[in-house]
């Protein structure tokens, strides 16, 4: 496909998946082929800037295999001869790029299953069939993880963000990140590989939700029939207070804080109707730069549907499907410039789960609230992998 001529795309990079399935260059392994691969990136990709995903070795936690298993990451793992977070943002700085550490905050992952239940809960053993992998802080911190209206049901992997002790464990985790590397941002992803809620509505009923909600409103959630839309938009509050103290941490780091989030006004799949305040984040000037068009249902390297078993029902909007959501020009028209060409904001296109396709990507590049695209780099530097639809060693 000929180069693209971009105002600032970003090229997102998926390291592990890179390290355990790339082939040649496309491992990233070796620092002389992340130079040749970073200099693809800016010049056939038009990325200007990289977001580097933090692997799970960074954040401390557990690995956990059933007897005859082991996680791939630990068997085909290379060689590697360089150190990520100080090489990547130095190697792009030569090249006239920015380095972003990629992170997230709805992916602490969860205990190995039951056998009874992986027999029948994964649709492939890539998906982690019979590994596991979870943060030390969600393990010991059981609590911490949402629950349902009768605290008897937690969706392990997404933590209740309305716990004081979540924001500042998160917040410190990523200080604590930034001072190992040399990164001119942080982004911060929405996406989960959590297993989906049955029902949009099922979780976010922790006590400091109950609390703040019978407070604001005079209603027990846990007891009473209660407004769901109140209810969305507290847990929509409390990612927005998230967001406002880790900038606020940030302080005079110069660090640009971007975000990642699905399209429309909710999170959707696979957490639920949480409410997306991603104008305020705006217009408050809480974010430097917003992604918008993620997808938690699909791995953004292969494409090997998340849970395909598990969708849930009940999603005011739903990407999945597309289900009360506008095609993506008329809702960049209608929904998004209003907000971002007005306050000269810069709007980012995911297009990680899309065909590559040269009018299509013309077409948003000139669009005026968008400054630029999001391409996962293990689809571009990994044709064999992606052409055989499979990873394979």
């Amino acid at each position: 496909m000929a180069a693209i001529s971009a105002k600032s795309n970003i090229a997102s990079v998926s390291w592990t998946d890179h390290l355990v399935f790339g082939e040649g260059s496309g491992r990233l392994n070796s620092a002389l082929g992340l130079l040749e691969r970073i200099r693809l990136w800016r010049d056939e990709l038009g990325a200007s800037v990289t977001h580097w995903r933090c692997t799970r070795n960074r954040i401390r936690g557990r690995f956990s295999a059933a007897r005859g298993y082991r996680h791939c990451f630990q068997y085909r793992r290379p060689e590697i001869d360089y150190d990520d977070f100080l090489t990547v943002p130095q190697m792009a700085y030569e090249l006239g790029m920015k380095a972003h550490l990629y992170v997230s905050i709805f992916d602490e992952g969860w205990p190995l299953l039951p056998k009874r239940t992986r027999s029948v809960s994964y649709h492939n053993s890539m998906h982690g069939q019979h590994v596991s992998f979870q943060s030390n802080f969600s393990r010991k911190n059981p609590q911490y993880a949402v629950a349902d209206r009768n605290l008897k049901k937690r969706q392990w992997g997404v933590l209740c963000l309305a716990y004081s002790e979540v924001r500042d464990h998160l917040i410190r985790r990523f200080e604590g990140l930034l001072s190992s590397g040399l990164f001119d941002g942080l982004f911060v992803c929405l996406r989960s590989q959590s297993r989906p809620a049955d029902f949009a509505d099922q979780f976010g009923f922790n006590e400091p939700v109950r609390n703040e909600y019978l407070r604001r409103y005079g209603k027990d959630i846990w007891k009473e029939d209660f407004d769901l839309q109140h209810f969305r938009n507290l847990l929509g509050d409390y990612l927005t207070l998230f967001l406002v103290e880790l900038r606020s941490a940030l302080g005079n780091r110069g660090v640009q804080l971007g975000v990642g989030a699905p399209r429309g006004a909710i999170l959707g799949p696979p957490i639920g109707n949480v409410a997306l305040q991603w104008a305020k984040w705006i217009q408050d000037g809480i974010i430097d730069y917003l992604v918008i068009d993620q997808n938690s249902s699909q791995c953004p390297s292969m494409w090997h549907e998340l849970w395909p078993m598990h969708r849930g029902y009940g999603y005011v909007q739903n990407y999945v499907d597309g289900f009360n959501l506008l095609p993506l020009i008329e809702d960049l028209d209608v929904t998004y410039a209003p907000v971002v060409c007005e306050l000269g904001a810069r709007l980012y296109v995911a297009r990680q789960w899309s065909e590559r396709c040269e009018a299509e990507e013309a077409a948003l590049l000139s669009h005026p609230a968008v400054e630029g695209l999001v391409f996962s780099t293990f689809r571009f530097d990994n044709p064999g992998p992606v052409s055989r639809g499979d990873w394979r060693a």
